[in-house]
């Protein structure tokens, strides 16, 4: 058995049925509760916003700290709600509306953000999604200095950009006294290299994004749902 004291679980993409939907593996859920089961923290890392993570996490029977807005907030009960930005991307996140509405839609989390604000693409966009990235990167890093945007494959993120999934899991792992070799992770997008690039055991469920595939020690041959069962499995012993 892999000795893993901490796991990382990105939501969207990797514990739904694929990267397409929000419908969450059933056999991924009971997984992660044999995970924790075995003595090990299980912690959700997500852009979506906290009160959901939080929620989902509840309901699924976890036990760790919870990262929501790509790393800008983490909720434990024994900590209470840690804020790790220091500038709201409102601003942009605004600015983006009215100068790229024909693209972009607004997202029902923002009444519930605090950092970190979503736009999603308008269906038609979809398959250029990349092309208006850098766009709407370019608009935003020129005009907003210490903003970036990012596309996680559900949603844009508008973000601090010295603020992410890796500096949260990091303060998490800080906080709990536990080594990064000691950890694992696993994910779909590239969003989520930059926490699994800290962890000893880091994974890409098999329909990732192949940015994350390069920079990840395990590379799944199941998709999302199905693959966090297979690293599960690894890291229990089978």
């Amino acid at each position: 058995m892999v000795r893993v004291k901490a796991l990382f679980v990105d939501v969207d993409g990797t514990l739904t049925i694929d990267r397409s939907s929000y419908r969450f593996s059933l056999e991924a859920i009971a997984a992660l509760r044999r995970v924790v089961d075995s003595g090990v923290i299980v912690s959700l890392v997500s852009s979506n916003a906290l009160p959901i993570v939080v929620g989902l996490s509840r309901y699924i029977g976890l036990n760790g700290p919870v990262i929501g807005e790509t790393g800008s907030l983490v909720y434990y009960d024994e900590w209470g709600l840690v804020g790790l930005a220091t500038k709201s991307a409102r601003e942009p996140y605004e600015a983006l509306l009215r100068e790229y509405g024909v693209f972009l839609e607004d997202s029902w989390q923002n009444r519930f953000r605090v950092f970190e604000y979503a736009l999603k693409l308008k269906r038609e966009y979809v398959g250029g999604a990349r092309g208006v990235l850098v766009e709407l990167r370019r608009f935003v890093e020129s005009r907003y200095p210490g903003f970036t945007v990012d596309y996680s494959g559900y949603a844009l993120h508008v973000r601090q950009v010295d603020v992410d999934k890796k500096r949260a899991v990091l303060y998490i792992l800080g906080r709990l006294g536990i080594d990064p070799a000691e950890a694992g992770g696993v994910g779909d997008s590239y969003m989520d290299s930059s926490f699994l690039s800290v962890l000893g055991y880091s994974a890409a469920v098999a329909n990732a994004d192949d940015e994350l595939k390069e920079c990840v020690r395990f590379v799944l041959s199941k998709p999302s749902g199905l693959g966090v069962v297979e690293f599960v499995d690894y890291i229990l012993g089978g």
